[in-house]
């Protein structure tokens, strides 16, 4: 568990330590901010929550994956936030998040990510908490599950950004998050063509160090999707899985 933490724990600073900048530069404009939320964030009433007094744990080894895979995480830059902004949506970006996107599987990339329910088509998942992987796709946490992955459970434990930097890939990839319901369908596909498919079945919302979440669950074959809310504070983690199919 103790590499686990240390991975969660960069993983958290590559989510929040821009969301600083977001708090001072867009203070002026919180009210309008808060305006261009799409809907209520959920809480953890929503949908059926998992009991957190169930021991989580993660898989001791990682299974072979391409050997075009990132390398693992570096420490995070030093006071990343001090030098760039991360703004919010504007009116063009919001029309945009409504319509479908598709993604290129780039060199990397270990994987890719279907969600109908917000328009996100073939996105591609790295694994690494580093900050290229959170700029250029989705995030999968090193040291938890693959798809492809034996055992009794698993956990695939993926995350990425509520805005992201403009002109990133993952600019808005997880913006529309909170709007995922229950019976929602999410696909993984590796390099292979291999599809793996899952079904949302709950909802919730947990502080930045509940790394319990990261944990597989006796019985459960799943995806996790992480993201930061509420915006404009961030100082929370929006939770959504899904279980095979």
């Amino acid at each position: 568990m103790l590499r686990v933490g240390v991975a969660l724990m960069v993983f958290a600073l590559a989510l929040t330590a821009v969301a600083v900048a977001v708090t001072v530069s867009s203070r002026a404009e919180s009210e309008k901010a808060v305006a261009a939320e799409p809907s209520p964030e959920p809480t953890v009433e929503t949908l059926k929550r998992s009991k957190p007094d169930v021991e989580p744990w993660v898989e001791k080894t990682r299974e072979p994956v391409s050997e075009s895979e990132p390398e693992p995480a570096p420490e995070p830059e030093a006071s990343p936030a001090a030098r760039e902004d991360w703004p919010m949506p504007t009116d063009e970006e919001l029309a945009d998040v409504d319509e479908p996107r598709s993604f290129d599987l780039p060199r990397g990339a270990i994987m890719a990510l279907t969600i109908d329910a917000l328009g996100i088509r073939d996105a591609p998942v790295f694994s690494s908490t580093s900050r290229s992987a959170l700029e250029n796709g989705v995030a999968h946490l090193p040291g938890t599950s693959f798809p492809w992955s034996g055992g009794a459970q698993r956990n695939v434990y993926l995350a990425a950004h509520r805005l992201g930097y403009e002109g990133t890939g993952s600019r808005l990839i997880f913006y529309r998050l909170n709007r995922v319901t229950e019976g929602d369908e999410v696909v993984l596909e590796d390099r292979d063509g291999r599809k793996y498919r899952y079904r949302v079945t709950e909802s919730f919302v947990v502080d930045p160090g509940e790394d319990w979440v990261t944990g597989q669950v006796v019985g459960r074959d799943m995806v996790t999707l992480q993201t930061c809310t509420p915006i404009p504070t961030y100082d929370k983690r929006l939770i959504v899985r899904a279980d095979r199919i």
